[in-house]
């Protein structure tokens, strides 16, 4: 787990060799604030989910070992999801 404030909020973690979470802003940078795209590996299946808010998730996507544009395009789309 990479901490963002050496407490309790993390950018990205590791569950396992193979599955890690980890959390962008509009532009893509790691970020530990709302709103976000939260990006989910696990199991060769990546879930992308818009969260405007805690618990508030605005839109999502799983996309079953997606490519590098497949997985860009879901990204960008969350993005243009959430009210910055």
């Amino acid at each position: 787990m990479r901490l963002a404030n050496g407490l309790d909020e993390f950018y990205s973690r590791n569950f396992n060799d193979d599955d890690f979470e980890y959390f962008v802003d509009r532009y893509g940078y790691p970020t530990i604030d709302y709103p976000h795209v939260h990006i989910i590996h696990r199991n060769g299946i990546v879930s992308v989910i818009a969260t405007q808010y805690r618990g508030e998730h605005v839109w999502r996507v799983k996309l079953n070992d997606p490519d590098g544009n497949l997985l860009n395009r879901a990204i960008r789309d969350a993005i243009s999801r959430l009210n910055w």
